[in-house]
């Protein structure tokens, strides 16, 4: 059972913030709505196929394509792609279907979290598993199969997008690559992303370079980061895929004139609609779901968006969803006497991603008493005046006057405690703006310093050896930073 050693408080409050734009402001913010929207894009009349039509060639005649796809490639290579083929489409053809994409598309390996073709292998020859993936480089870099993004990235190509190139015939790819090379302040990792970024986003929409659109790059960005394989994403950091691909693609003029100069533009959406904001909790019941929908439309003329956001959480979220799971058969309003027992007991602990957190407790829940007894009472009111709309949704409202007992003194104790909080933070103010002060005229020599270096070049600052490198893409263009050896520090020195 939770204690007071064991539980903790915690108290949702919401502040209201003001989004409009500064005056003159001319760079796009954070929260400014883009009009591009994430989209596959539409299949070509005529799909890339550097080889021709090959939907149903026969495995002889794909084990003849891996001998000259690639000029120049050794021998032992080729006998090795030419047995993963053989146990590759031996199982594919197997399958049902008539072309290889069908019989791609049965075999499992095109799903969401899909396995990588190695498990085909026999048990103790591990070679078998890099053969099969060898060959499957060459099936989607012909066009032979389109994978889906978990179907392609479910297996690891040691190198993926010179081969692609090689064999496709597209000057405009060409020149990307190109362009790419050409940019020397990016560092050769960068640069093999942006490369992998693309050819990944054309593979697996079966497009040619000239098919790509803004919203096709952008679509594949976050499908990466939905299905959690945008390199370097942790569940605590949050980056996307295609970032350089898009910046490269922009500067040599392939998106149409107008579009933003970095992928990032959009992909904040900026402030969600009445019905999003509901559909984050998946209310199951559809017509509970239209009135709050309903409601939350018509108190969104007398309230800001941070309010409406957190209504909408109170009443879907901490009312609603939480009916639904004490008993799944509620379909209005009118609740039993023990039902809200059993919910107000409920929304006493912390709640997140639809779980009860029973270590947490919830210190205003009186908060949400009071937002779900305005529902009540609205809708008694407004039934009065539009009873087709509001009638069928009257009840008799479970909180009564007195569960809100005290909610003026819990809200000025409240107030309190964030006052006492500002209180004890605010001598120690001095101390935080004198180490960012530091830090930063620490950093900002240590930039200085690094700037006629070149890239990968060691230099000292301070009596502490470095080397010059970039560490990521910025709307500017790329800037050098130092990087420290493993054990060195970056903390600017004491004064």
């Amino acid at each position: 059972m939770p204690n007071r050693t064991t539980v903790e408080t915690y108290t949702v409050r919401n502040r209201r913030q003001n989004y409009d734009p500064a005056p003159n402001q001319t760079e796009p913010r954070r929260f400014t709505s883009a009009s591009l929207k994430a989209a596959p894009a539409p299949r070509p009349a005529k799909p890339p196929a550097p080889f021709g039509d090959l939907s149903q060639a026969s495995i002889d005649d794909l084990c003849g394509l891996a001998r000259h796809a690639w000029p120049n490639q050794g021998r032992s290579l080729v006998e090795k792609r030419t047995a993963g083929i053989r146990m590759l489409f031996g199982h594919l053809e197997s399958l049902a279907g008539q072309t290889w994409q069908e019989h791609w598309e049965a075999s499992g390996f095109n799903a969401e979290n899909a396995l990588s073709v190695n498990v085909l292998g026999r048990p103790g020859a591990g070679y078998d598993g890099s053969n099969m993936v060898s060959a499957l480089k060459m099936a989607f870099a012909a066009r032979i199969i389109q994978p889906s993004l978990s179907g392609f990235r479910a297996n690891k190509f040691s190198d993926y997008a010179e081969p692609f190139r090689k064999i496709q015939q597209d000057h405009r790819l060409d020149e990307f690559f190109k362009t790419v090379d050409a940019q020397e302040r990016l560092t050769t990792m960068h640069r093999q992303r942006a490369k992998f970024d693309l050819t990944c986003a054309l593979t697996t929409q079966g497009l040619d370079l000239e098919g790509l659109t803004p919203s096709a790059l952008l679509h594949y960005s976050l499908e990466n980061k939905r299905l959690g394989l945008t390199p370097g994403a942790t569940k605590r950091t949050t980056r996307f895929a295609a970032l350089g691909a898009w910046e490269i693609l922009h500067r040599m003029g392939h998106f149409p004139p107008g579009t933003a100069p970095t992928l990032r533009t959009f992909i904040y959406d900026g402030q969600r609609s009445v019905e999003e904001l509901v559909d984050r909790y998946n209310i199951k019941n559809a017509a509970v779901r239209q009135l709050l929908i309903d409601y939350l439309a018509r108190r969104k003329a007398d309230t800001d968006y941070i309010t409406l956001e957190g209504l909408a959480r109170q009443l879907a979220s901490l009312f609603w969803a939480v009916i639904e799971e004490l008993n799944p058969e509620q379909k209005d309003l009118n609740l039993s006497q023990e039902l809200y027992d059993q919910w107000r007991a409920e929304i006493q602990y912390w709640r997140k991603n639809g779980k009860t957190d029973r270590t947490r407790l919830r210190k205003d829940a009186a908060s949400v008493l009071l937002a779900v007894r305005c529902l009540y009472v609205d809708l008694h009111s407004w039934a009065v005046a539009e009873p087709e709309r509001w009638a069928r949704w009257v009840a008799p409202c479970p909180i009564l006057p007195r569960d809100l007992k005290g909610l003026g003194k819990r809200r000025r104790e409240i107030n309190r405690r964030m006052a006492d909080r500002t209180r004890a933070r605010q001598p120690l103010l001095p101390v935080l703006v004198r180490h960012v002060e530091d830090r930063y005229e620490h950093l900002a020599d240590l930039l200085e310093a690094a700037r006629p270096v070149p890239l990968g070049k060691p230099f000292e600052h301070q009596g502490v050896a470095t080397a010059a490198q970039i560490p990521a893409r910025t709307a500017a263009g790329p800037r050098p930073w130092p990087s420290r050896p493993s054990g060195s520090s970056t903390t600017a020195p004491a004064r």
